[in-house]
Order: C-alpha cells, then structure tokens, then sequence
C-alpha cells in the first residue's frame, strides 16, 4: 500500500505540468482569437470609412463648397 503512495506522489508533478500545459494552450488560443477579432474588426472598419480614397476628394470638395457658400465667400 506505501508503494502505491509513492508512485502516484511521482506521478503527480507530470499530471500537473500537463493539466497546466492545456491550460497554457487554451489561454493562448483565446487571446489569439481574440487580437484577430480585433485586427479583422478593424480592417472592417478602414474598408467602409470615407478614407478609402475612392470618393474622399469630391466628398471633401463638396464640403467645403457648402462651407464657403454657407458663410458666403464664394
């Protein structure tokens, strides 16, 4: 029965360093998806925002329009 003790009193470090190691990786794993979430999310919203170059200077051009008719210096 002692003998028995002292192998799972062995065999507890590895099980231990293993339950951790998966806990290690699980962590990881979530972070990881977590900052591509972020990154994707972001990508996102520079792809639908007005500085996507396409119609920036004549948005911007009318603005201004408006701005200076409205203040009347044109």
């Amino acid at each position: 029965m002692a003998r028995r003790k002292d192998f799972s009193k062995r065999g507890s470090p590895l099980v231990e360093e293993g339950l951790l190691l998966g806990i290690a990786i699980v962590t990881l794993t979530v972070v990881l998806s977590l900052v591509v979430g972020l990154l994707s999310g972001v990508q996102n919203t520079f792809d639908l925002s007005i500085f996507n170059g396409e119609g920036f200077l004549e948005d911007m051009k009318q603005s201004l329009d408006k701005i200076l008719s409205f203040f009347r210096i044109v």
